[in-house]
C-alpha cells in the first residue's frame, strides 16, 4: 500500500502509486464509486476511457514509458477519479512521470500555488500537461534510436541490426497505439461542464491536445523512417543472399568437371584411358583452382 495525500485550497490529491488489493477497502470507506469502476481498476484496461457520473468523473489513461532494460516502450495505466473536492490517481505500478509530479508539488509551495489554488479540474490539466511533455522524452529517445540504427543499415546490415529494426518498429507502432485514443479522449474533456471543470479549461485542454498532436506527428514520420529502413535493409540482405548463392554456383559449377571426372575414373572398370597419369588428374585440380579464382575476380570486380 502506498498512498500518499496532499492537500489544495479547496480539493485533496490522493494518490495510490502501487495499487494493491488493501487500497481498495480504503478507496470504498473514503468514496461512492461505482463498481465497475473498481473491475476497471482491477483489469487495467488497455484502451483510454472517460465515464461520466452524477458527483465525479472516471477516465483512463494510457501513459508510454521507456523499459531501459529490454528497451522497449511499455504501456502504463493510469487510473484518475475527478470530484469537487478531490482528485485520486492510481496506477498498478510506479508511473515515474506521476511520481516525479507528485515529489514536486509536495516540495515546491509555488507549484502548489500554481496548481493546487483553483480547481480539481485545473489541477487535472497540469497533471496531464507534466506527464505527457514528459512523453517527449521518450519520443526522442525513438528519434535517437532511429537514427543510429539508420546508420546501420547501411554500414553492417547483420542480424543484430534486423533486431534492433525490428524493436524500433515495435516501439513506434505501440507508441502510435497509445497516444491516438488520448486524442480522442482530450476532445471529450473539453466537452465536460462541471464546477470544478468550467468552461474556461477549454483552452488549457487544448494545449495539452497540442503537445500530443506534436507528437502524433512526430511517431508518424517516424514510422514512415522506419518502414523505409524496414525495405532498405530487406533489401540489403536479399542481394547478400543472392552473392552467397551466387558464390556457391561458381563453387558448384567449377568444381563439376573434376567431380565428373574422378567419377568415371572412380568405377571399377580395367582399360580406362590415362588411368595412370597422375599428371593429367594434377592438370585437372590446378585447372579447376585456377578457374575458381578467376570467377571469383571477376564477380569482385562487377561488385564494385
Amino acid at each position: 500500500m502506498a498512498l500518499q495525500t496532499l492537500k489544495g485550497k479547496g480539493f485533496t490529491w490522493w494518490h495510490f502509486s502501487e495499487l494493491e488489493e488493501a487500497d481498495f477497502a480504503t478507496l470504498e470507506k473514503e468514496f461512492k464509486f461505482h463498481p465497475l469502476d473498481f473491475d476497471d481498476l482491477r483489469d487495467e484496461t488497455e484502451l483510454a476511457k472517460l465515464d461520466e457520473y452524477k458527483h465525479y468523473l472516471f477516465t483512463v489513461l494510457n501513459i508510454p514509458g521507456f523499459d531501459v532494460k529490454s528497451q522497449r516502450v511499455e504501456r502504463e495505466n493510469l487510473s484518475v477519479f475527478i470530484g469537487k473536492d478531490y482528485i485520486v490517481t492510481a496506477t498498478k505500478h510506479r508511473v515515474e512521470s506521476v511520481e516525479r509530479f507528485f515529489a514536486r508539488a509536495k516540495r515546491s509551495s509555488g507549484l502548489r500555488r500554481d496548481a493546487m489554488s483553483k480547481t480539481s479540474g485545473y489541477f487535472f490539466y497540469k497533471l496531464l500537461d507534466y506527464v505527457f511533455r514528459d512523453v517527449q522524452v521518450v519520443l526522442r529517445e525513438l528519434v535517437r534510436e532511429a537514427d543510429h540504427v539508420e546508420g546501420l543499415v547501411y554500414d553492417r546490415h547483420t542480424r543484430v541490426t534486423t533486431k534492433r529494426l525490428g524493436i524500433l518498429r515495435r516501439n513506434v507502432l505501440s507508441m502510435r497505439q497509445q497516444i491516438d485514443p488520448q486524442r480522442n479522449i482530450l476532445k471529450q474533456y473539453k466537452n465536460i461542464s462541471r464546477a470544478y471543470m468550467p468552461k474556461d479549461l477549454e483552452i488549457y485542454f487544448d494545449d495539452v491536445g497540442d503537445t500530443l498532436e506534436g507528437l502524433w506527428v512526430v511517431l508518424d514520420n517516424l514510422k514512415s523512417i522506419v518502414d523505409g529502413l524496414f525495405d532498405v535493409n530487406e533489401a540489403f540482405l536479399s542481394h547478400r543472399t543472392n552473392d552467397i548463392i551466387r558464390i556457391l554456383t561458381v563453387i558448384s559449377v567449377v568444381l563439376m568437371p573434376p567431380t565428373l571426372i574422378t567419377g568415371y575414373y572412380g568405377m571399377n572398370v580395367e582399360g580406362l584411358p590415362q588411368a595412370s597419369n597422375i599428371w593429367l588428374v594434377s592438370g585437372l585440380v590446378v585447372f579447376s583452382l585456377f578457374a575458381f579464382w578467376l570467377f571469383v575476380v571477376m564477380l569482385d570486380r562487377r561488385r564494385k
